[in-house]
């Protein structure tokens, strides 16, 4: 049996990641958002998930989707014998003298996604990330110590390994970019034979029309069961809109799904960058059909307890609305969530900015099959009918674009004023250029560059999430924060910060009028 504990030798291929990657948070990957926090406040909360979940053998019993991808290509190539997929805890017990490859998946290593670098700049104290430091703590394991063989990183984050400078420091081999179907096999046998390697290799993307993707062989963390690929909507911002995008046949989908539900998971996370562009007409027309089939598929499968969602477009459903009217009925009875006693499904969703100008600018694609300038009455309309089935959006938006000005800031919180009336969870990021999106050259735009509407903006969102989600405690929450700001936050974040904390507990408009506060730019050496 593959990782009997007095097996010395070790596994000639160990694939593995930080515990915050690891785990499954009780089959929840909205839970996950909490790892993208300070640790002394994240960990309180988080510990308890992220202790190991093991087969008999020793190997995970569930793992990130890209790492049961990775998985299924080396098992494939090098035979089930010699791979393993191990939480970092379990290291010890199957990287020996026979071990030739540590094989490590990345989603924020060192903190520099949108939500960790929004939101640890903005708390300001509670230390690094929690992804950031269990990263750490993997790299710290003994087990490197005298590893003899090559190491190799690989997955979203393996950007931020290459700009914080971290390569040399963890005796990281080779950091892969990219997917891993076409390439990755070809430069482990590189690496095997000792063949000289670039140190950044950056993998072409694969086609699933061209490129065979393998089923995953074990569970993934969350049940997680890729449905499409890319969404092609081209957002300068981001980049699996810069891909065109491909939809799985259900087969292949209801094949994971039967591994994850016969692994042990009990719910099913439908990974897709747009679920609405699933077997989608041309021109981003949504095949209210396909999804249907799709989802009663899923839904009938036996022990499927709960279907989560990750990523969807607003504009979809305004064209055809019937989509949700049609797919509510099966989603809702597989959500496991309620608010106040009322059940609801959830998903993210980008809304970005209110400015039509930064929309058409850096996202214009993000509106079709409509018109990008009737953007507030799509968003407004679309969280309508969200709100009207059963469905409460996780909705991101973004500040510092590069060219945002006051205007456009000004554009975002009137759009915010017509959302008010909606029940979503609002997540306010400040803009950081990513690896391999259009805009990854521009300047990213930090909290000491902001401007007082850009604070409102913050603010404002945050108080909304408050009354929305926890009405009964929001005036206590609001006031405890108001002490934050004077007590701490006031000094790190300068006055700017004051209007937003006033506007954050409550007081009212006419004292601090938005008017005002026109003509303040967010620093262009900064955010342009």
């Amino acid at each position: 049996m593959i990782g009997e504990a007095d097996d010395k030798e070790g596994v000639k291929i160990v694939l593995t990641a930080s515990r915050t990657d690891m785990s499954d948070f009780e089959d929840d990957a909205f839970t996950a958002f909490l790892c993208t926090f300070p640790r002394f406040l994240a960990g309180i909360r988080v510990e308890k998930y992220l202790k190991p979940s093991a087969d008999e053998d020793g190997t995970c019993r569930f793992a990130p989707y890209g790492l049961r991808k990775v998985e299924a290509l080396l098992v494939e190539e090098f035979g089930r014998e010699n791979v393993v997929v191990v939480h970092p805890a379990m290291l010890n017990r199957f990287v020996g003298p026979k071990t030739q490859l540590i094989g490590i998946s990345v989603h924020d290593p060192a903190g520099l996604a949108y939500v960790s670098m929004t939101y640890n700049s903005l708390i300001g104290f509670g230390g690094t990330s929690l992804n950031q430091h269990e990263f750490k703590r993997l790299m710290e394991n003994p087990v490197f110590r005298n590893f003899e063989g090559k190491i190799i990183a690989g997955g979203p984050g393996v950007w931020q390994i290459r700009d914080a400078k971290l390569q040399d420091t963890y005796g990281i081999d080779v950091l892969m970019a990219g997917e891993a179907e076409s390439d990755l096999i070809p430069l482990v046998h590189r690496l095997l034979n000792g063949e000289r390697v670039d140190e950044y290799v950056h993998a072409r993307k694969t086609d699933p029309r061209r490129d065979r993707v393998p089923v995953i062989l074990k569970p993934s963390t969350f049940g997680s069961v890729e449905i499409t690929r890319g969404c092609g909507r081209g957002c300068r911002f981001c980049t699996p809109t810069m891909r065109q995008a491909y939809s799985f046949p259900i087969d292949h989908i209801m094949k994971e799904a039967k591994v994850n539900i016969d692994g042990g998971s009990k719910s099913i996370f439908v990974v897709t960058d747009d679920v609405f562009l699933y077997q989608s007409f041309p021109g981003f027309r949504p095949n209210r059909e396909k999804l249907v089939k799709l989802f009663n598929s899923i839904a009938s499968y036996p022990g499927v307890q709960r279907i989560n969602i990750s990523h969807g477009s607003i504009a979809p459903i305004v064209y055809d609305p019937k989509i949700l009217a049609e797919l509510s009925p099966i989603l809702l009875e597989k959500s496991g969530r309620k608010l106040r006693g009322k059940t609801f499904q959830t998903i993210e969703v980008g809304i970005e900015t209110g400015s039509t100008r930064i929309m058409t600018s850096h996202m214009k694609g993000k509106a079709l099959p409509l018109d990008v300038k009737d953007w507030h009455e799509i968003v407004t309309q679309g969280l309508g009918i969200m709100n009207d089935n059963g469905w409460y959006p996780l909705c991101t938006m973004m500040t510092g674009l590069p060219e945002e000005n006051e205007e456009d800031t000004s554009q975002t919180l009137e759009l915010m004023d017509k959302m008010k009336s909606y029940t979503l969870f609002y997540v306010p990021l400040l803009f950081i250029p990513l690896e391999d999106a259009m805009l990854r050259n521009a300047k990213r735009c930090g909290l000491g560059h902001i401007n007082d509407l850009q604070w409102e903006f913050i603010a404002t969102s945050w108080r909304r999430n408050l009354d929305i989600w926890d009405g009964e405690k929001s005036q206590y929450y609001r006031m405890l924060g108001f002490a934050l700001y004077w007590a701490f936050l006031r000094w790190k974040h300068g006055s700017r910060a004051t209007r937003a904390a006033m506007k954050f507990v409550g007081m009212p408009e006419f004292l601090f009028p938005r008017e005002k506060l026109l003509g303040l730019r967010c620093d262009h050496r900064f955010c342009a």
